[in-house]
């Protein structure tokens, strides 16, 4: 059972968010991550072990094709990052916070274009 290896891992990771407790509130979004990284492993063996599939068309003809899985895995992948992104564990939690509004310091065009703007 790989989810509840995750399961440990990202309560690690949460617990070291939130000064060593995981909020209630996480709990549910844990396990589902947890499991959500179960099965994308699931996928990612198989697209591994067969990239490509053949089908035989009407005409009997053979084609190769990409495995119809790589698709859930992309989906996989994304879903995996919203709840990365929804627990704080994602790169973007380390990204600098802009100024706060009013700042005539602006830190976008969009802040300079509004600065102007209302000159």
């Amino acid at each position: 059972m790989k989810a509840k290896n995750y399961l440990t891992e990202i309560n690690k990771q949460v617990k070291a968010n939130h000064n060593g407790k995981v909020p209630e509130e996480l709990v549910g979004t844990i396990r589902d991550y947890a499991n959500a990284k179960e099965l994308r492993d699931v996928y990612r063996e198989e697209v591994i072990k067969h990239p490509t599939v053949v089908e035989v068309g009407s005409m009997g003809n053979t084609m190769t094709k990409q495995n119809p899985l790589c698709n859930l895995l992309y989906q996989q992948e994304s879903l995996c990052q919203g709840y990365a992104k929804m627990l704080g564990l994602t790169a973007a939690k380390a990204a600098v916070k802009p100024e706060e509004p009013g700042n005539k310091n602006a830190t976008s065009n969009m802040d300079e274009y509004l600065e102007a703007t209302m000159e």
